[in-house]
């Protein structure tokens, strides 16, 4: 019985000695310069980014849709980065607008609507809200990487929904997909 028990406690301490060995090992890769397990790929000097106000060029959406999407990219890039957030003189520089937020009609029913003696096209069966926003990035470091691009995405809805009934779902599911494309672009390089 001792021996058995001494088995177990050898491979224990393997177990562990194994488990330490490969944290060490990940501690390591995650602290070389140029990568993380993100997939980040930034130089090492950049250490501050600034995120200027995005305005809202359109004439429909919330009031407050140029502040929101800022917001949101801010939170995104200080949780996902090593980036300081400043107000100016930043290593990486984002600013832009918001140039679409438009609702379409989409998936059209077949056949109309007659009332009155006139015939009307029946509306789509889902409607789309899309929004687009152009972004300038620029890199302090690596002039070669500065972009100026427009990033769009759409969610759609059922037409029995108003779009005040779904608009903020809508909204910040469109912002993160736009968000994680402009991070891809800019510090993944992808």
């Amino acid at each position: 019985m001792p021996k058995h028990h001494w088995t177990i406690t050898l491979k224990s301490i393997q177990r562990h000695i194994g488990m330490v060995a490969m944290l060490c090992l990940l501690s390591n890769c995650a602290k070389a310069p140029s990568f993380t397990f993100s997939g980040i790929n930034l130089d090492p000097k950049i250490q501050t980014m600034q995120i200027d106000l995005f305005y809202a060029d359109v004439p429909a959406g919330p009031a407050n849709l140029a502040l929101q999407f800022t917001e949101t990219l801010r939170e995104y890039f200080m949780r996902n980065t090593r980036l300081r957030l400043v107000n100016s003189n930043g290593d990486l520089r984002f600013s832009g607008t918001i140039t679409e937020y438009e609702v379409t009609p989409v998936a059209p029913s077949a056949g109309s609507v007659q009332s009155g003696g006139i015939e009307f096209q029946q509306l789509g069966a889902l409607q789309r809200l899309t929004i687009k926003v152009k972004v300038n990035y620029e890199n302090v470091a690596d002039e070669s990487l500065n972009f100026e691009q427009e990033f769009s995405f759409f969610e759609d809805f059922p037409q029995n929904q108003t779009l005040s009934q779904v608009e903020q779902d809508l909204i910040r599911r469109i912002f993160d997909q736009i968000i994680l494309d402009i991070f891809n672009k800019s510090v993944a390089n992808w």
